[in-house]
């Protein structure tokens, strides 16, 4: 894939002050939480730090004095500072928790919005599996930076200010002796944070590919099958899960090797704290119960410093899913209004090319296409694979831009028209068209939602497919299973006939749309065809001659051109490509009794 290393092998700053403001636009609507939740942490980190102080007043003032009734009173104090601990921990956890969900759905609706407004050029060059992780595990780690970890980064440095104002009020010199462990720590943090930073971004990589690998099977399940792959794409796949594997532990190793040099250096601090002020304390010079508290405070002095430390790794994650989120919210579709663009009226259904070129990338399709659809004009395109026939009838939608040339309709050129207002007056059914998990009659009603019971049911009866939908199981009310497993191909077509007839198009474009049912079941569709077709034009890629016999105009597309243009009759009697393939394909009904493809590759 050509954007596969660009997705998920961005390599850019650890900290991007560019993409940290544009992600926190997600933030911004909920400020009011953010100050909120800001407060209750700053009560949090007020109730933490009085606990060691209390502590200290109970050993030097309570027990030390023998003085009985302040030690029950700074008890009872202490048990309160927990409690009331206890409390703004719960409610920050919760706000934090909601800060973060609503947050998350808004990223998600945007990104999934954007997605959607995206063209057909931007799925052609992305994996599945690689959008899907985009909206998943990189929107977490965003989301993550956003919230909880920028939020703890908060508290973190509340208490980091605390403790070294007590710490320095308390005894300058134990505070001396803490702080020499600050430049030790800076060091280990340089040091490792670019070992850090690769294995993140890995790790983002690989998760990024194994969500691809399993997108890519579920996908192509009916494939794996049928050339009984499933040992060799289990193969691919433990080498995927191993490469992660090892991508996760390589992050985990580098994890591993910070938090104990860390805990070490917190340890010697605090055994140099006890030593020399033990000896204070024996020398008369500090008090035990200070010495205590320092020890409490020093401990409050490490959790922050190590807490930042992960908060930069989370960072880094989060850097790595924001540079790969935005460089889709800042792809801008291909296809677009252009500035001042008008609704398309109620198209008639006239379409001229003029003079059409197309280019996928620097890969020329189609080569200076022109003809005439008349309004109710069935148009069929035959030719061999790759031709261009797809790309004529994409090109009638809009899906693409052409190169050069004008698609008119109704005189109008369609990029002067929203695409909105053009596509809403065109129907589309596919070779392998889609059914959504939900009822048989939400599915007709897909192009159309207002239409009534009366109005889905009337549709199928014209194309003969009520019998069919009033046989399941409960009717037009029963559940399409997930890849519409649970009816078959022909069936699967036919329905996608009804939605396309619900949605009364003005345009009709139908894209292999028999190829996939029986010879049976597409004689029962032939006259329900001519009703559909009736009135609006419509544009046929063949797989069979007998659909498009009856044609007002056939383009044989070869190379990107119109080689023949003409009716049945008369492109027979040229004598050229759509004869010998009406000759192949009625040769081979003789033989078998059946109307089949052509060998040679044509359709």
């Amino acid at each position: 894939m050509a954007h596969q290393a660009f997705d998920d092998e961005i390599l850019g700053k650890a900290f991007d002050a560019r993409l940290a403001k544009k992600a926190f636009v997600f933030v911004k609507p909920h400020m009011r939480r953010v100050v909120l939740a800001l407060v209750i942490m700053f009560l949090t980190t007020a109730a933490n730090l009085t606990a060691p102080w209390l502590q200290q007043m109970a050993i030097d003032d309570g027990i030390m004095k023998g003085n009985t009734g302040l030690l029950v009173r700074l008890s009872v104090c202490y048990v309160l500072v927990w409690l009331f601990y206890w409390l703004t921990q719960y409610v920050q956890s919760r706000l934090v928790a909601s800060l973060a969900q609503r947050v998350i759905l808004s990223i998600r609706r945007t990104l999934f919005l954007h997605i959607q407004s995206q063209s057909l050029d931007f799925f052609d060059n992305r994996e599945v599996g690689r959008i899907i992780s985009r909206l998943t595990s990189d929107v977490g780690a965003l989301n993550q930076f956003l919230t909880s970890a920028s939020l703890s980064l908060v508290t973190d440095s509340l208490m980091l200010v605390g403790v070294l104002v007590l710490m320095i009020k308390m005894d300058l010199r134990l505070a001396l002796m803490t702080f020499t462990a600050m430049p030790l720590m800076l060091i280990i943090t340089i040091l490792f944070r670019g070992r850090a930073r690769l294995a993140y971004r890995d790790v983002r990589r690989k998760v990024a590919t194994v969500t691809a690998s399993v997108a890519e099977n579920v996908s192509g399940v009916r494939e794996v099958k049928s050339f009984s792959r499933e040992e060799e794409n289990l193969k691919r796949f433990e080498q995927i899960n191993l490469d992660n594997r090892r991508a996760v532990m390589n992050a985990v190793r580098v994890s591993a090797v910070i938090w104990p040099m860390i805990e070490i250096i917190k340890s010697v601090a605090q055994c140099t704290v006890v030593t020399f002020g033990g000896y204070q304390v024996l020398l008369g010079a500090l008090k035990v119960g200070m010495v205590w508290a320092f020890i409490a405070y020093i401990d409050r002095f490490f959790t922050p410093l190590q807490n930042m430390s992960q908060f930069y790794y989370t960072m880094q994650s989060a850097m790595a899913g924001a540079e790969r989120i935005f460089e889709i919210l800042e792809t801008e579709p291909t296809i677009q209004d252009k500035p001042g663009a008008v609704e398309m009226p109620r198209i008639r259904g006239e379409v001229e090319f003029r003079n059409v070129t197309f280019a996928y990338g620097d890969t020329p399709i189609l080569k200076g296409v022109s003809f005439t659809a008349r309004a109710g004009d069935t148009i069929a395109l035959v030719g061999p694979t790759g031709a261009g026939k797809t790309t004529i009838i994409s090109l009638v939608a809009r899906q693409y831009d052409i190169t050069g040339g004008e698609i008119l309709i109704d005189g109008v050129d369609i990029r002067d028209v929203t695409t909105h207002s053009l596509r809403s007056q065109m129907g589309v059914v596919l070779q392998d068209s889609f059914l959504f998990p939900g009822t048989v009659k939400d599915n007709l009603r897909y192009g159309r939602l207002d239409a009534t019971d009366g109005e889905v049911e009337a549709a199928a009866r014209s194309l003969g497919v009520h019998e069919f939908i009033a046989g399941l199981a409960r009717s037009y009310n029963t559940e399409i299973q997930e890849g519409a497993s649970n009816i078959s191909t022909g069936q699967k077509q036919l329905l996608s006939f009804v939605r396309a007839l619900l949605a009364d198009p003005k345009i009709l474009i139908l894209d292999e749309a028999t190829s996939s049912v029986d010879a049976y079941t597409e004689m029962v569709i032939q006259e329900a065809l001519r009703k559909l077709l009736a009135g609006r034009t419509s544009f046929v890629v063949a797989h069979r001659l007998s659909t498009i016999a009856e044609a007002d105009k056939i383009l044989v597309i070869e190379d990107g051109r119109i080689a023949e243009l003409g009716t049945h009759e008369e492109l027979l009697q040229m004598d050229g490509l759509y004869r010998k393939l009406y000759d192949v394909q009625f040769s081979l009904l003789e033989e078998t009794g059946e109307v089949v493809a052509s060998p040679d590759g044509y359709s």
